[in-house]
């Protein structure tokens, strides 16, 4: 252990490239070297109320106990009781609960105390004396028990690997099919054991049912050891009668913020939230008041800490570190350092919309700590929009102008022009759990998934003349990831999608197939990937997910791109809380990539067409669209 232990130290040593504040800051306060006899810790009782979702009942409630140093305000959790309630709230947000062993070890320079997953050996390390803290693997330290991929993020639906057994199947089926798509007869009855094999034993149906990983076509590449120097940040550790505090906002920032959960400390409750859940909002009931100037610096330095460690477009904005960042735009500093909740707040948002101006990142509202007023906040907002975000939106209104113009209030999600289906949304949408229910009037479907389900069965129907297939991203926006695989998967016949942590430098690559005409197999009759002339629709429009898409049609060699070149977007978004419980988000830590030559490239400068469209007016004209393409060679 010693030895492991020494290793990992020397790697302390020889990482830099995490370091937050530079000498500037550090300089404003020493930090020094904690001791059992330094410190009085009190622990305080405070209830905690957690609601996923937007819900009629009331939220679940519990209790959680925090602990305050020395009669300070900065609020800390035990190391042994932080990692029973990670696991609570994993099993509540309808994930496997993990279970972790904490214990401690050493003497000296190497006295620490750990967490441990049993379910595959990661470990956090932390170094009280140090004000250090280590992962020896933090993606799977903080990945879904089971989880296949290494890198993932919440909204990837977690498909069990298709088995050889049921490829077989899934191929003597579809060659037992006609040219129309009935079924012939029923091929002959596989082995006993092997019919087992294949039988669905689970009575639910969810979202993840309609996903298979294709087997042998996923990679995992490990990214480094995490090793942070908190005091790099002045944020303390603290041990004391043998237990090792951390605070609060540090491990929410780095264990939750992934789970697209809010967590927030009002001074006289917890309160967890789901992401664009009102019940956040909530929180306005805690008292107004500034902050000490010891909690106003907390503030500040965790957010420097978070910002490393989460900011995935860091290379792409020429910044090395959020420490020489904030020094070298001091206006921006002396806000964000500010007791005055209000003027902190606020510079989150000039932070996230002028200096970030990345489409992703952005304010969603102020600390519970000041009256807030949203007609000013909105005024404040306008104010600080980037050039970016304001040539999105300028972009945006004449496309938008230009369909609506032709369509007026109602674009149908599935139109036939002579032999070429169009195929339009807008977001990628995920609205139920359950696909499989017959009941579904699929003819005005309501989310992606229901739509490109109705669009497979009139393209496929007996005698149809569709030979051409547009898929119109040219205002979509994004949103939820499964949607872009299910429909990825059904125009392309699998999903590569391919992520990059660049908080670690770990690498995933997976092929997703979609059940998409619902049969229960993962087979040729799920997409059009042959038999069709594809084609996608983009424009600058086309952001996030609706950037994704074309990237992967570009990559696949089978889909001809027309018009402008997409928005870009490549990073997921990641939900954060500061200390003072402002909530924002920001392009985070998961990239989406394309991968060539075993190489992971990020796709947020965009996606060119093959064929450009230089009027908004023509993406709409579709019988002259259509004939269009019905010439194009």
């Amino acid at each position: 252990m010693k030895k492991s232990l020494h290793k990992l130290l020397a790697v302390l040593t020889a990482l830099t490239l995490l370091t937050g504040c530079c000498t500037a800051l550090a300089e404003e306060a020493e930090t020094t070297a904690d001791t059992l006899e330094n410190h009085t810790v009190t622990g305080v009782s405070f209830p905690f109320l957690l609601q996923m979702e937007d819900a009629d009942g009331a939220p679940t409630e519990s209790e959680m106990k925090l602990y305050f140093v020395d009669g300070g305000d900065i609020p800390y959790v035990a190391l042994s009781e932080y990692t029973q309630f990670l696991s609570n709230l994993l099993e509540r947000h309808d994930k496997k609960g993990i279970v972790y062993e904490t214990g401690s070890d050493g003497e000296g320079e190497l006295r620490h105390y750990t967490a441990t997953r049993p379910d595959n050996g990661s470990t956090l390390y932390v170094f009280p004396d140090k004000d250090l803290i280590l992962f020896s693997n933090y993606n799977t330290f903080t990945q879904s028990v089971g989880a296949k991929i290494m890198v993932s993020t919440m909204d990837l639906p977690e498909a069990e690997t298709l088995s050889p057994i049921k490829q077989a199947v899934n191929a003597a089926a579809t060659e037992q099919t006609g040219e129309n798509g009935q079924e012939s007869p029923e091929p002959e009855a596989a082995d006993a054991e092997d019919s087992e094999a294949v039988e669905e034993t689970s009575e639910e149906t969810t979202v993840s049912s309609m996903f298979a990983l294709k087997p042998g076509m996923y990679l995992n590449r490990a990214g480094d050891e995490i090793a942070l120097n908190l005091a790099d940040y002045q944020i303390d550790i603290v041990e004391a009668d043998g237990e090792c505090y951390i605070p609060f906002q540090t491990l929410n920032d780095l264990l939750v913020s992934d789970e697209y959960v809010y967590v927030v400390f009002t001074g006289e409750k917890i309160i967890g939230a789901g992401y664009n859940c009102s019940f956040i909002d909530s929180m306005d009931a805690a008292p107004k008041h500034d902050v000490s100037e010891e909690y106003a610096r907390f503030n500040f330095h965790e957010l420097s800490l978070l910002l490393d460690c989460k900011y995935g477009l860091k290379p792409e904005h020429n910044i090395e570190s959020f420490g020489k960042f904030f020094v070298n735009n001091p206006e921006l500093f002396e806000n964000l350092i500010s007791s005055n909740p209000m003027k902190s707040s606020l510079a989150i948002a000039n932070l996230t919309y002028t200096f970030f101006d990345d489409l992703h990142s952005g304010f969603k509202r102020g600390s519970y700590l000041y009256e807030r007023n949203a007609t000013m906040e909105s005024s404040v907002i306008r104010a600080y929009l980037g050039p970016s975000i304001l040539n999105y939106s300028r972009r945006n209104a004449i496309y938008r102008d230009a369909r609506k113009a032709v369509y007026r209030a109602w674009v149908p999600g599935y139109e036939e022009v002579g032999d070429t289906a169009f195929i339009t949304f807008d977001h990628f949408t995920v609205d139920r759990k359950d696909y499989y229910n017959p009941s579904i009037d699929r003819d005005n479907p309501r989310d992606t998934i229901d739509l490109i389900i109705y669009a497979n069965s009139q393209i496929r129907r007996e005698n149809s003349p569709i030979r051409n297939i547009v898929l119109d991203l040219s205002l979509n926006g994004g949103g939820d990831a499964t949607a872009a695989i299910f429909v990825i998967s059904w125009f392309l016949g699998e999903a590569d999608i391919a992520l990059r942590d660049t908080f670690t430098g770990a690498e995933s690559n997976a092929v997703y197939l979609a059940d998409v005409n619902l049969d229960g197999e993962f087979d040729e009759r799920d997409n059009v990937a042959s038999g069709y002339r594809l084609y996608c629709l983009t424009t600058n429009s086309s952001f996030s997910c609706g950037n994704l898409v074309p990237a992967a049609c570009r990559a696949s060699g089978i889909v001809t791109l027309i018009g402008q070149t997409t928005g870009g977007g490549s990073c997921v978004v990641q939900p954060c809380t500061t200390a003072e419980g402002a909530i924002f988000q920001m392009s985070g830590n998961k990239q989406i990539s394309i991968i060539r030559n075993g190489s992971f490239y990020n796709t947020d400068a965009g996606v060119d067409p093959d064929f450009r469209l230089e009027k908004a007016e023509s993406f709409y004209d579709r019988p002259a669209l259509a004939e269009y393409l019905h010439n194009l060679k």
